[in-house]
Order: C-alpha cells, then sequence, then structure tokens
C-alpha cells in the first residue's frame, strides 16, 4: 500500500528529515509521533506531493505500486494520490460554499453517517463556519472518503478539539482503510493505531506495534512521552493499558 524508503528531506541545506523507512500495509493504521518540528508533518507532504517551495526530496516513495518521490500531487496516477485531512478544518473547507456542495456524491449522506454526522440534511445545507470544530473535521473525513483512496493520511486532526469531539474524530477515522495518523499525543495515537512510529529530530528512533512500543519503549525520549501521558490523565491510564 505505502513503501517509504529511505526518505530524505532537504530545505536548501537543511536536513529536516533523514533516511525514514516505514510501510503501511492494507488495513494498518499507523500513528506517527514527534514534537513540533520534528519533520512528520513534512513526511505527510512529501507522501501527498505537496512539499512547500524550496524543499526537496530523495529516497522512495511507492503508493500502490506507483514511485512518486518529488513527484506533484497532478502528476500521480489517480491511485497513488493519499486523501489529506489537515489540521485546520476551519481552512481546509471553503467557507463560502456549503457543505453539500463541496461533498459532492451521489453517497454524501451516507458518508456523513459513516463519519457520525447524523444530521445529514442540515450538515450538508449548511456552511462549514455554521458548524462546529468537531463537526467540520468529520466533514474533512468525509470527504477524504469520498476520494475512495487506498490511503488517508491526518496530520494533528484532533488537536483543537474538546474531549467528546476528538473521540467522534478519532471514532470517525476508523473507517479508512489505511491510516498513517500524525500527532504529538502518544495517548490519542494508543486508542487509534496498531503501530507506532517515533520521530525525533528528523530521525526515526522507535517503531513497533502498539503494545509493544507502550509497554517496552526502547528510546529516552519515547518513554518520557510514555510516562508523562499516563501521569497527565489518569483515565489515559486505562486506554493505555
Amino acid at each position: 500500500m505505502l513503501v517509504v524508503d529511505d526518505l530524505s528531506i532537504d530545505a536548501g541545506r537543511t536536513r529536516i528529515v533523514d533516511h525514514a523507512c516505514f510501510e503501511i500495509p492494507d488495513g494498518r493504521r499507523l500513528g506517527l509521533l514527534g514534537a513540533s518540528g520534528s519533520g512528520k508533518s513534512l513526511i505527510a507532504s512529501a507522501l501527498v506531493g505537496q512539499l512547500p517551495p524550496g524543499v526537496t526530496c530523495t529516497g522512495r516513495i511507492l503508493v500502490d505500486g506507483h514511485e512518486v518521490a518529488g513527484v506533484p500531487t497532478p502528476r500521480r496516477p489517480r491511485s497513488a494520490r493519499p486523501a489529506m485531512v489537515f489540521q485546520d478544518s476551519a481552512t481546509a473547507l471553503n467557507p463560502m460554499v456549503t457543505v453539500g456542495r463541496q461533498l459532492r456524491t451521489p453517497d454524501a449522506p451516507a458518508l456523513l453517517e459513516r463519519v457520525g454526522l447524523r444530521d445529514s440534511a442540515r450538515i450538508l445545507a449548511s456552511h462549514p463556519l455554521e458548524l462546529s470544530g468537531g463537526q467540520r473535521q468529520r466533514v474533512c473525513i468525509a470527504l477524504a472518503l469520498a476520494r475512495e483512496s487506498s490511503l488517508v493520511i491526518a496530520d494533528e486532526p484532533t488537536t483543537a478539539l474538546d474531549v467528546i469531539s476528538q473521540a467522534r474524530v478519532l471514532d470517525a477515522l476508523r473507517e479508512a482503510a489505511s491510516l498513517l495518523f500524525i500527532t504529538h499525543d502518544i495517548a490519542v495515537a494508543a486508542h487509534l493505531c496498531d503501530h507506532l512510529l517515533i520521530i525525533d529530530s528528523g530521525r526515526i528512533i522507535e517503531s513497533g506495534s502498539t503494545a509493544t512500543v507502550l509497554d517496552n519503549p526502547v528510546a529516552d525520549r519515547t518513554r518520557r512521552m510514555v510516562d508523562a501521558a499516563r501521569a497527565a490523565d489518569p483515565f489515559r491510564q486505562v486506554v493505555m493499558r
């Protein structure tokens, strides 16, 4: 489904991501975790073919069997274009156009139902800014699912949400066939993902099944992340075993 091999990302002479390797087979939900500036969002940009001007990548990116490293989105085969869910739903959606006009598909009500939005007639008739942040983010996930892509990439989609909205967004993301979930919150990733990948200063420092990483973290930074998450909220200790 997705194979990343020896991926490096540079901004001029500055290396931001250094020789990253990972894969997402069909059906896997992979959490990519790291602090701000660690390179995780630029990895997402490279995967979808939307690196900023002046930023380049080397290495291999295979999406659905197609080599797409450095290839912009419009030049890729349709099956090699992962669907993207951005962090800021307010800017990801056109505020001047109703949800129904943006989600132009005959099964729009069913898609909204899949992501937990049951008042589909009202949602489709609404403009994005008439919805809550959690509702907008689930609309973004419905748009990604409408693409029928084999892979959905979600970049910090729960950061600005309250706990209830966050839980509903995570449930909606379970609808993706395969998922790369980017976050700084290991407890949220543990709730959703079956595998975790930890990046620090552009280098992958740990990877493995969620249970293995949580129960037996190898890297000091991973251990600190796990300990901090467990100490921050007693409820999350249940989620993280």
